[in-house]
């Protein structure tokens, strides 16, 4: 979010010093006005995270001379009547067909597909095990070369010397000196297996391991904090069950509104000719039966849902298990 608005605060001035004459231009080509208003317009149409690339200079120098670009190209396609071809002709019917579909399924899923905060609330009652966070540790580490070092570093912490100053002092991890060897907070699966193994392995707050190998060196870990395992608050993935219910939900209203065109309309099916297709080698005057049609108005029984009707698998609802292993 924050470098959102730092992008935005960047975006400003242009858009700020410009706001009483949006056609003033910022280039012309051949005469022809590249406006702020045209160069903002197409800026809206990039999504957010790669309008981060533009927020400096020679970003919005790099987007300008693309606009310039385009309407050079646009201009020749112009030019050569690129628009008459027929191939671009059927690809512009064939997006327009595409666009019309998606554009009226959209209408049908908006006024059909809605679910109330009840609604939410209750699948979320009904499914809490899939919103439940692991188990946490927080621990702290002293990472060194050799097993000696670690034995000796060791046997000063049984004394009572202060394990987050000997981390400061003695580790290799380049984090230690500021943060005295805290790693924070982790569940299982997310740090290097030798270091998981032992740290889980500690029972009680204040424990500290015997030295641990791994392929960075020799670890010294002290459990500082445990999180026992939660459900992740119902407001947090409020808007997950809303996406997940509503993609279930969605591909249930296309299904039942195309079968209801079918059963509306009259279709009927030549699988005669469906053959002719597959067997394009038939020798010639062979004998034909008259064409058999068939009404697919209504399915067959045992058909099955057409391609792409399939569920959406919605994302995992808990937080990703990923986090800074320990670091050499």
């Amino acid at each position: 979010m924050k470098k959102y608005l730092v992008f935005l605060f960047l975006l400003l001035p242009l858009i700020a010093c410009t706001k009483k004459d949006d056609s003033k231009s910022i280039a012309t080509i051949d005469g022809e006005k590249i406006t702020v208003q045209d160069f903002n317009s197409e800026l809206n149409k990039i999504p957010v995270n790669m309008k981060m690339l533009l927020a400096s200079q020679n970003g919005k120098k790099d987007f300008l001379n693309r606009l310039i670009e385009k309407r050079l190209l646009l201009k020749e396609a112009r030019k050569e009547n690129v628009d008459k071809d027929k191939d671009f002709q059927d690809r512009l019917a064939d997006i327009r067909d595409q666009l019309m579909i998606q554009s009226l399924l959209a209408k049908k899923i908006n006024t059909e597909v809605k679910f109330s905060d009840a609604d939410l609330q209750k699948y979320y009652d009904e499914h809490k095990e899939e919103f439940k966070r692991d188990r946490e540790i927080q621990t702290r580490q002293i990472v060194v070369k050799t097993e000696q070092e670690a034995k000796e570093i060791e046997s000063r912490i049984a004394k009572g010397e202060d394990f987050a100053d000997l981390a400061r002092r003695f580790s290799v991890d380049p984090s230690a000196k500021a943060t005295g060897g805290d790693i924070g907070y982790h569940p299982k699966g997310t740090l290097i297996p030798e270091y998981e193994a032992a740290a889980f392995g500690l029972t009680k707050v204040g424990q500290v391991s015997q030295p641990v190998k791994t392929q960075i060196g020799y670890h010294i870990i002290k459990l500082e904090g445990v999180k026992t395992g939660t459900y992740v608050p119902f407001p947090e993935v409020k808007d997950f069950i809303r996406q997940k219910l509503t993609q279930a939900k969605q591909t249930e209203v296309v299904q039942a509104y195309v079968e209801e065109l079918k059963k509306k309309s009259k279709i009927l099916v030549n699988d005669d000719m469906l053959k002719e297709e597959a067997h394009p080698g038939e020798a010639p005057g062979a004998v034909q039966q008259a064409p058999a049609t068939r009404d697919v108005s209504k399915p067959e029984s045992g058909t099955k849902a057409a391609p792409g009707a399939e569920k959406s698998a919605a994302p995992n609802a808990t937080a990703p298990k990923n986090g800074p292993a320990p670091q050499q």
